[in-house]
Parts: structure tokens; sequence; C-alpha cells
């Protein structure tokens, strides 16, 4: 019987509700938001699948534009000084494209020219040093039989006489690759014209497809992405130039042959990030070695870890770094992706597209918290903000 002021609730004296009793009901309300996390997971990497697997599907097209994006961010500032200057689209973007296809087509044909003078000369100087080489594997601090050497010797020869034929045919059914080759250069062509002459009115044309609301914040992201796209080719462009004349320069100092076009060969290298540098310069030291000694493969050792360490602490920070921020670990990730989706070209391309993405992601939050971060208060639509 219950006396008047006192309650028989379940919590008198400490007792009631145990915290084991609260908890046991925790793992309804954790499942269920587990639940609309997975199946939200679910739901996008299965959109993520099918959308790597289009782009692969499609990467005859996909790879040609993305190119052409590159190149274009790389010829736009001229093309925009022409049309400050006076002139009309039409013409700026004629005069650009000439430009660029003289720089190209007369680089291109300084390498061919070298290469095919200096290719004969490379050959004799590797066959006057192989008696060399190999008396100092016999001689020197090896010490191999000199039987062992000419049995490596005619095993090296027997091989590549019988990889020759193979290697012939190989040439001679890569018909499809050299199509594809020579459409996916003419798109590259046809888009990047395209882009100087119309990418301002494309972009605008693009941006009134996404929902008004968002449309600041759309522009804010591609010009990001624009920005960084031109910072990250033209720095890019830099490092290479100044690794192809460090090696230029020391290759033919040391007297090696083919110089420049392994110097053209180092720079290019500079495109893939990481791995690039290391598969050129190993390349570059393996040729003046066999050129020129053991000595001469040292001193392009030492002058490449050299170049490599003023890349490192100031070209990429300086002129790269400021506008172009990704992260070790994205890059390796984005060469790998790249390269097993589209091969070396597609680890070329990989982390621009990342850096992009990266800088345009960013620019959209940004714009999310503090619209028009980039204007004036006088600029800004609405008048002056507090």
């Amino acid at each position: 019987m219950e006396t008047p002021g006192h309650s028989s609730s379940p919590d008198e004296g400490g007792e009631g509700r145990s915290p084991a009793g609260a908890t046991s009901q925790l793992p309804g309300p954790l499942l269920r938001v587990a639940g609309d996390y997975a199946w939200r997971l679910i739901a996008v990497g299965v959109v993520v699948y099918f959308g790597i697997r289009l782009l692969s599907d499609l990467s005859l097209v996909v790879i040609p534009f993305v190119i052409s994006l590159l190149v274009a961010a790389l010829l736009s500032p001229l093309a925009i000084r022409i049309r400050h200057a006076g002139a009309g689209r039409a013409v700026a973007t004629i005069l650009t494209m000439l430009v660029a296809v003289v720089v190209l087509g007369g680089l291109l044909t300084l390498v061919i020219l070298r290469a095919a003078q200096q290719a004969p000369q490379l050959g004799n100087e590797i066959n006057n040093l192989l008696p060399h080489v190999k008396n100092w594997l016999i001689n020197g601090p090896l010490k191999i039989d000199a039987k062992t050497v000419d049995n490596l010797s005619s095993t090296l020869s027997e091989t590549i006489s019988k990889n020759s034929a193979k290697i012939a045919s190989t040439a001679l059914s890569t018909g499809k690759t050299v199509l594809s080759f020579v459409t996916g250069l003419v798109l590259v062509v046809f888009c990047t014209v395209f882009l100087v002459y119309d990418g301002d009115r494309v972009w605008d044309f693009l941006v009134k497809a996404v929902p008004r609301s968002v449309r600041p914040q759309a522009q804010a992201a591609g010009r990001a992405a624009w920005t960084t796209i031109g910072y990250y080719i033209r720095g890019t462009l830099l490092v290479a130039t100044f690794h192809g004349v460090v090696v230029a320069i020391t290759l033919t100092v040391l007297g090696v042959p083919l110089s420049f076009p392994l110097a053209v060969l180092v720079g290019l290298g500079a495109f893939v990030p990481l791995v690039g540098a290391i598969v050129t310069g190993v390349l570059a030291v393996a040729v003046a070695g066999l050129a020129k000694g053991l000595v001469a493969a040292i001193v392009m050792t030492a002058v490449l870890l050299l170049d490599n360490q003023i890349e490192a602490h100031f070209l990429q920070p300086f002129v790269i770094g400021r506008y172009v921020r990704v992260h070790p670990l994205a890059v390796v990730l984005s060469l790998a992706a790249g390269g097993i989706l589209f091969g070396i070209v597609g680890a070329v391309v990989a982390v621009p597209v990342v850096a992009t993405a990266n800088s345009a992601t960013r620019a959209a939050m940004r714009y999310r918290e503090q619209p028009f971060p980039d204007l004036p208060p006088d600029t800004r639509p609405g008048g002056p903000h507090p």
C-alpha cells in the first residue's frame, strides 16, 4: 500500500533501469545508421565502377580530350594576349597554333636529325668499349672466368637474333595501334583548336546547365580548376626544360653521343611524376657509361642527383607547389590507377586530373563557406558587403 508522498517508482533507491538495459537498446540505432551508410556507399561504388568502365571503354576519346585541355591551358595565355592586341578570335587561334606547330615541329626535327647523325657513332663507341668491359670482368675485382664471359656474350647474341623475327612481326601487327595513335592525335589537334578559340563560351554553356542556385559555386570551382591546369602544365614545362638543359650540357661536356635526344627524353620524363625522372635518368646514365665508361656514368649520376635536389627544394615548391597541392600518397595512387586504366598516357595525365579535381573541390567548399572570396567588397554582386 502506497503512503502519501511516497512513490513506488522503479528508480527508488537507485534501482530501476540499469545502464546495461540502456546500452542493450543501442545496437538497433547503430545498425540502422551503419546500414544507411552501407547502402549509400554501395550505390556510390557501383556508380564509380561503371563510370570508370565507361571512361576506359571510351579511352580513345577521353585521353585525347584531357591532353587537349592541358595543351589548351598552355596555349591560351598566348591567344589571350594576341586578342588583347586587337586580333579576332580566329586570327589569334591561327597564330597560336602556328607557333605551337613551329616549336614542336622544330624540336622533333632536331631530335630526329641528331639521332640519325649520332646513332652510328654511339654504336661504334659501344663496340670499342665492349672489349674493355670484358677485360674488366675477367681481370677486375670480380675475377669472372673468361669462358663464363664468352658464354654470356654468345647467349645474349643468340637471344637478340632469335627475338629479332618476333620483334619484326610485332612491329607489323601494330597497325591498329598506329591507327589509334593517329586518331587520337587528330582529336587532340581538333579539340585544342576549338578550346583555344571558343573555350570560354563552351564553359559558359556548360554552366547554364547547372541549377541557378549553385552556378556561382560552379564558376568558382571552374576558375580554380583552370588556374591549376595552367600553372601545372607551365610549371612542369619549366621543370622539364631545366632537366633537359642540364642533361644536354652534361652529356655534351662528357662527349656522349645522342646528347640532345637523351636530354629531350629526360625532359619528357618530368611529365610523369616520381617515375619518369628515374627511368629516363637511368637510361641517360646507361648510355653515358656504355659510350664513355664508368667515370662518365658516375658523373652523370651525380649531376642527376643534384638536379633532382634543385627540383625538389626550389622548382617544385616555388613554381608548381604554390598552386598545385597534391599529397604524395595521392600522386602514387593516381599514377597507379592511370597506368592501369589507360597505360603510359594515363600515368601522364593522372596527376593533373587529380590536382584539378582537388582545386575545384576546395574552391567550391570555400565558396559555400564564404561567397565571393576572391572578389573585393565593391565588386561583389549586390554591392559592398560588411
